[in-house]
């Protein structure tokens, strides 16, 4: 019954398997063209091969979904099973059901764009030029507004978006202007056109024994596949030497400290303490504008740390001038006319030579299950045996800190999947991001090289240079054009230390956020539906065409 619903099923679950290969560590953005073009092609012929087939082009959309998704986090599991203590089957289930609800975005697109199919009465052996081209606007379009649905439901989870395959790919120079989600369009609009292009020339292949009218028509379809499938990589080839900010100011003297604390051990008051005292010995090897250690590299707040090496690092950093950030949590900051609240923040304290905390950043963006509780789900909590609490947030609007000439602004861990909060900070004048984070929840799984994948694509669409402190990895120093400069080898204990100069410049994408990506999603997904009415309507009027 199931091969019967759609055909195709077991063929757009490999795809899907196969599009999760194309990110980190792979990082093949051809690959994720060739996967989703697999998929476009599946769903042409379900539209070729059935009267209805909006169920069918579900369900191929599902299973792509289901094998891009699984495979992509199954790091997932990793944080339940391994750290968190969850029963193997438990986790898995976990696992798959949150890949099948991720896989319900592209299940919606390829519905919608059968719809469309039909609507515009694409044939299905000598397809119409402009039907096709209809058809795949729609994709196109639906997909950008899918990815960035995904990226805001429920507090989003925009991994994988299709964009970040393309960090090293043509496509890249489109992200100043639009982003990721603008490049996950241009990525669907020229999959389809591959998807196409394989599907017209079998047609072509087959109307050879036809007459010459059906092989011009199946020409010109082949013309628009092929149209559809290099306009998107020749215009962001086009775009690729364009420089949208410029270097400025001094540069900073930069360490970076990754400390491979085990995670295991993390949160046990005698190793905490152990970590403490190799960050402090690794600061006072050399000195620095900036240094600054991942995300809970204090497990403490800065009042509770130990007087020896309190006293240490403060001497340390009057002899430098310089300051120290240190991921660590803190007490909530009321709003104004409230008493203290109980609850802690997820922070980055940067503390002075006098020893007070002269700037801090708390976490904004908090991760579901992770720093909250989503009501109702405290029994799934329950299950995982780590500490996890209700975080205190961040403000949306956070002070930059300054030194010297530059203008620093930090994010935490997670946060940097979401560039218009980050556009937000660049467009209060940051001309250095800084990402802390502590990702050793998920071992040593294709999470890491994935986050590495999703900080380069920030520094492009940003166009801000971008330094990563991290306990596992990948801790880099990420240029402001996406190129890694430095970086520290994975699980292992170091320092990185480089000069970074900040850039200054607003790209669209900077100024407008992800206002861009989505009206581009809208006006693809809105003109090619309009297209493909205007031709069912001249159908109806014309039923001898």
């Amino acid at each position: 019954m199931r091969l019967r619903l759609a055909p195709g099923a077991p063929a757009a679950l490999a795809a899907g398997v196969v599009h999760a290969a194309s990110f980190a560590p792979i990082a093949a953005w051809w690959l994720q063209s060739a996967a989703l073009a697999v998929l476009v092609a599946l769903l042409l012929r379900v539209h070729a091969r059935t009267a209805g087939g909006t169920a069918r082009a579900a369900v191929l959309g599902l299973a792509f979904g289901s094998g891009w998704f699984v495979a992509g986090v199954a790091w997932l599991y990793v944080s339940m099973h391994r750290y968190g203590g969850m029963p193997a089957p438990i986790a898995a289930l976990a696992l798959l059901l949150f890949g099948a609800y991720l896989a319900c975005f592209p299940a919606a697109v390829c519905a919608l764009t059968l719809r469309a199919a039909r609507a515009a009465r694409l044939a299905p052996t000598a397809a119409s030029p402009g039907a096709l081209a209809a058809v795949g606007l729609v994709f196109a379009g639906c997909w950008a507004l899918s990815e960035i649905a995904r990226g805001y439901l429920f507090t989003g989870f925009p991994w994988l978006a299709i964009g970040y395959a393309h960090v090293d790919g043509p496509l890249a120079a489109l992200a100043p202007l639009v982003g990721v989600y603008g490049v996950c369009a241009f990525a669907a609009l020229s999959a389809f056109g591959v998807g196409a292009l394989g599907m017209a020339a079998v047609r072509d292949a087959a109307s050879r024994a036809r007459d010459s009218r059906a092989q011009a028509s199946t020409l010109a379809t082949l013309g628009v596949a092929a149209s559809l499938a290099l306009a998107p990589p020749l215009v962001g080839a086009s775009l690729a030497g364009h420089e949208w900010s410029q270097p400025a100011g001094r540069s900073l003297a930069v360490r970076l400290l990754q400390g491979n604390v085990e995670q295991e051990l993390k949160f046990d008051p005698g190793r905490s303490l152990a970590a403490m005292q190799a960050y402090t010995a690794e600061v006072l090897r050399a000195d620095a504008d900036l240094t600054v250690l991942p995300e809970t590299a204090w497990t403490v707040p800065w009042s509770a740390t130990p007087a020896a090496l309190r006293d240490e690092l403060l001497a340390h950093l009057a002899r430098s001038g310089g300051v120290l950030a240190i991921g660590m949590p803190l007490p909530e900051q009321p709003a104004a006319g409230q008493a203290a609240a109980p609850r802690l923040t997820n922070s980055v304290a940067v503390i002075g030579r006098d020893g007070a905390i002269v700037a801090r950043y708390d976490k904004r963006h908090l991760v579901p299950f992770g720093e909250f509780i989503p009501r109702g789900f405290g029994w799934f909590v329950a299950l995982m045996h780590i500490p996890l609490g209700e975080f205190g947030r961040g403000a949306a609007t956070q002070p930059l800190l300054e030194i010297d000439t530059q203008r620093v602004a930090f994010d935490i861990c997670y946060e940097d999947l979401f560039g218009e909060e980050l556009a937000a900070q660049v467009r209060d004048g940051a001309t250095i991001l800084v990402n802390v984070s502590n990702i050793a929840w998920f071992g040593d799984s294709h999470a890491l090289p994935q986050h590495l994948q999703i900080a380069r694509m920030r520094a492009i669409e940003l166009a801000r240079p971008v330094l990563r402190a991290t306990n596992t990895g990948v801790t880099t120093a990420i240029d402001a054009r996406g190129r890694v400069v430095g970086a520290l080898p994975t699980y292992t204990a170091g320092a990185l230390a480089l000069a970074m100069q900040g850039s200054v410049g607003l790209t669209p994408y900077a100024r407008w956020g992800n206002a861009l990506p989505l009206a581009l999603g809208l006006a693809l997904s809105l003109s090619g539906a309009l297209a493909c009415l205007a031709r069912r309507r001249s159908a109806r009027s014309n039923p001898l065409e």
